[in-house]
C-alpha cells in the first residue's frame, strides 16, 4: 500500500486503487474456495480426489490416495517442478485441465508423510473447485468471494480486465530494474491481482471465523 507502482512515471502507489500481483499468497483465496465447497457437503476433505477429477487421474503410485486435505497442507507427495509453469502472454497458456493432465510430477512420497511445498497440488485444488461447481476457477472466486466481500478491484483472470489492467503496478523482479508481466497456466496456485484494501477485507473476514 506504498511506494511506487510506476517507478519511470512516479505513480504513487494507492492502496485502494493500485492493483498488485500477490504470487503465492493467491493460495489462500484457492483454500477457501475449497473449504467453503466442503462446508456445502460437495467436496469430502478426506476422499481420494480423483473421484472429482475429470479426464485424467493421480496415479496409483502409492495405496494411500490422495486427499483436499492432503492437498490444501502441501502433504500430497509430489515432486516440485517449475519449468512450464509460465507465459509471456496470455494466447500462450494452456488451459488448466490439460496442463494439469500432461504435466502430473511424480509421486515421490506417501501421502500425509511429509509436508513439500506444491504448486501442482494446490493448483489441482483449484480444478477440483472448477470441476464440482462447474464453472471456472476464476468465476467461482469472483462469484463466492470477491462479491461477496465487495472485493471490486480483484480477479484471477489473464488478462486482467480493461479496469485493473490501467492500475497494475509495474513489475520490478531485479531491484530497481522492470521487468515484463509473466502469466501461468495453474492460476490458483499464484495469480491472483489485487490492492491492499481489498486483500484487507479478506483478512478481516478470517479473523471474524467468516462472519
Amino acid at each position: 500500500g506504498y511506494g511506487f507502482g510506476d517507478l519511470e512515471k512516479e505513480v504513487a502507489v494507492d492502496p485502494g486503487v493500485t492493483v498488485f500481483r500477490i504470487g503465492s499468497v493467491a493460495k489462500l483465496f484457492t483454500a477457501t474456495a475449497a473449504m467453503q465447497l466442503v462446508e456445502d457437503g460437495r467436496i469430502d476433505l478426506h476422499a481420494d480426489v480423483n473421484q472429482y477429477l475429470r479426464g485424467f487421474q493421480i496415479p496409483d503410485t502409492y495405496p494411500k490416495p490422495v486427499t483436499m486435505a492432503h492437498l490444501l497442507t502441501h502433504t500430497g507427495g509430489f515432486d516440485e517442478k517449475l519449468l512450464g509453469t509460465f507465459a509471456a502472454s496470455p494466447e500462450d497458456l494452456r488451459p488448466l485441465a490439460p496442463y494439469l493432465a500432461d504435466e502430473m510430477p511424480r509421486r515421490v512420497m506417501g501421502p500425509g508423510e511429509v509436508t513439500s511445498y506444491s504448486n501442482h497440488g494446490m493448483a489441482l485444488a483449484g480444478y477440483i473447485v472448477e470441476a464440482v461447481c462447474g464453472k471456472p476457477f476464476e468465476a467461482y472466486v469472483a462469484d463466492e468471494i470477491f462479491g461477496p466481500l465487495g472485493m471490486a478491484r480483484s480477479s484471477f483472470a489473464q488478462p486482467l480486465p480493461p479496469s485493473l489492467q490501467a492500475d497494475m503496478a509495474q513489475p520490478y523482479p531485479r531491484g530497481l530494474q522492470r521487468g515484463e508481466v509473466m502469466y501461468t497456466p495453474i492460476a490458483p496456485a499464484g495469480m491472483l491481482s489485487t490492492t491492499a484494501h481489498d486483500m484487507a477485507r479478506f483478512l478481516i473476514v478470517h479473523l471474524e471465523h467468516g462472519g
